[in-house]
């Protein structure tokens, strides 16, 4: 028997998104809201304590695992494509580093048809859920939200070391990288709350969770939305207690990620017609892009050898004791996000913007096609520090289809991640750029040799294998429900489904193309925005309906 449970928004992925969205509508109580997760609650130690990331990526009780296809651009190599499963999604696993992106990387919404999503315009949603921590409190945070932001508590030593470093080679110390400019070094912002990890879970729904018109149901998947001709009337799910019906009276608001909501959409007859019409999927909405323009930032990691203790190198005791500096006192290494300070760089000349992103990491660990595919990632003993290098704005695109059309099936990925030359070419510069930050005089006595690559080539030729054989991605997946103004776009900019009505997708999936950044803030500076929007919608409804009410009755 299905059950039938009825609401005016039906939020489909309690992630980064969906949760920040529950919060939003039904801060009015004459609204009823349903939020339904298909992974459990996001409350456990490992979420809670910063460093238990590494514990949580690759783990299938908390991350959705996809397995990519084997890809032609990295010789044939494949690896998982990590995403939330949990309340809190991806902000419940991620590396908690809170970061927005460049001015310009929003004027290419703007051009691609996307009025009202210029840096300017969004910036006030960034603001408005953000509680920054740190003082004194720069002009581009807000300090009223829900979602703490704060400097990282216990820096590693090297940190400084690295931003010296990189004003030594004409890369200047940036105090503020949140406010649409980031040429420069600096130590990263954290979404962490008193040295405890704040997820969109923590910041947004746990304190509301006990509003009488939002209800929170986990463990339950999507199979399909349901459809009054091409307009969407609900979603049904499949859980541990029975099929449910989930009737959505307003609207259907699709939040299940980068991968998940593109497959949900297929499944539910919304997606390139023949392909449906091949898997015997019903098409509601000819939607021929939709699952196209993957993106993701293609990383490489440059390692050396140090004469300082970094977190490699702690014994089982000074571990034992940083557990107890964290269990006590909240501080200490167990509280640092492992990319402690990130550096923005220009690799040649004539660019406006960086193209490249450093990240610097207090460790390193072994890259192999093993542990790409699985939560056993290699440390040597040896104290040693590491720079991840991304391309800022890949050119290479992949895809997002079905396999099958059931809801445990997992979806097909296809993404040559440097399939253009030039993001292949922009990787090598990249790695040369880390080398020269390497060889700066605050690192000279530091540096004791090469970890990864163990011998250096000196030229960009020679950088070429390397890339190629280590490239990974940055879990910054993006664009299979590209917003656009042309009729081509999945979504409009109000995040409405072209062809459908009551339906909007709220996720990182919309963004036509990746910020120059991590993408968690991003993602929920999208929901806030969904939510104005959609609260300005139903407040204009109310006075339509209103204004058409017969004289004497109340409306």
């Amino acid at each position: 028997m299905t059950t039938t449970l009825q609401a005016d928004y039906v939020v489909v992925g309690g992630g980064s998104a969906g949760c920040l969205l529950a919060n939003r509508l039904s801060a009015d109580p004459n609204t009823q809201v349903i939020l339904v997760e298909a992974g459990g609650k996001s409350d456990s130690f490992m979420v809670d304590m910063p460093a238990g990331m590494a514990r949580l990526i690759a783990n299938p009780k908390a991350d959705w695992c996809y397995l990519g296809e084997p890809d032609a651009s990295l010789n044939g190599r494949r690896f998982l494509w990590s995403a939330g499963k949990m309340l809190g999604g991806g902000s419940a696993i991620n590396g908690q580093v809170y970061i927005r992106g460049q001015r310009r990387d929003y004027q290419r919404w703007v051009e691609s048809g996307c009025n009202g999503w210029s840096f300017d315009e969004l910036l006030p949603y960034f603001k408005h859920g953000e509680r920054y921590q740190g003082e004194p409190v720069p002009e581009s945070h807000g300090c009223d939200g829900e979602l703490s932001v704060s400097p990282i508590r216990s820096p590693h030593a090297l940190l400084q070391t690295f931003i010296d470093a990189c004003a030594q080679i004409g890369v200047p110390r940036r105090a503020d990288y949140c406010g649409g400019e980031q040429f420069g070094a600096f130590a990263t912002l954290t979404t962490q709350r008193e040295g405890l990890r704040c997820s969109s879970a923590k910041a947004y729904l746990e304190p509301v969770r006990g509003r009488a018109n939002l209800r929170v149901i986990t463990g339950a998947k999507a199979r399909a939305i349901t459809w009054q001709g091409t307009s969407a009337t609900g979603v049904d799910v499949v859980g541990a207690k029975g099929p449910m019906h989930l009737s959505a009276s307003a609207e259907v608001l699709v939040c299940a990620g980068t991968v998940g909501s593109p497959s949900l959409l297929m499944r539910s007859g919304v997606g390139p017609g023949a392909a449906l019409a091949a898997m015997g999927i019903p098409v509601v909405v000819d939607a021929a892009e939709l699952g196209r323009n993957l993106q993701e930032h293609p990383g490489v990691s440059v390692s050396k050898w140090v004469n300082v203790p970094t977190f490699n190198s702690q014994s089982a005791l000074q571990i034992g004791g940083e557990m107890l500096r964290f269990l006590t006192q909240r501080r200490g290494m167990l509280t640092t996000p492992a990319v402690q300070g990130m550096a923005f760089v220009k690799t040649r000349g004539g660019l406006a913007d960086p193209d490249v992103q450093l990240h610097f990491l207090p460790l390193t660990y072994e890259v192999t096609p093993e542990t790409l595919c699985s939560a056993s990632a290699k440390m040597p003993k040896r104290p040693a520090m590491m720079l991840m290098t991304n391309v800022c704005q890949p050119y290479s695109r992949g895809e997002v289809r079905l396999r099958s059309p059931d809801v445990d099936a997992a979806p097909l990925i296809d993404h040559r991640m440097i399939g253009d030359g030039r993001d292949l070419a922009s990787l090598v510069r990249a790695c040369l750029f880390a080398e020269r930050v390497f060889a700066a005089p605050a690192l000279q006595g530091i540096v004791e040799g090469n970890a990864s690559p163990p011998s250096p080539s000196g030229d960009e030729a020679g950088w070429v294998d390397y890339v190629r054989n280590k490239v990974v991605p940055c879990y910054h997946p993006v664009g299979t429900c590209r917003m656009g103004g042309d009729a081509g776009s999945v979504v409009d900019p109000q995040l409405r489904l072209r062809g459908a009505q009551n339906l909007r997708v709220v996720d990182a999936s919309v963004m036509p193309n990746l910020p120059s950044a991590n993408t968690n803030a991003a993602t929920m500076m999208i929901a806030e925005k969904a939510a104005a929007m959609i609260l300005a919608a139903g407040r204009q409804s109310s006075r339509s309906e209103s204004s058409t009410t017969p004289e004497g009755v109340a409306a």
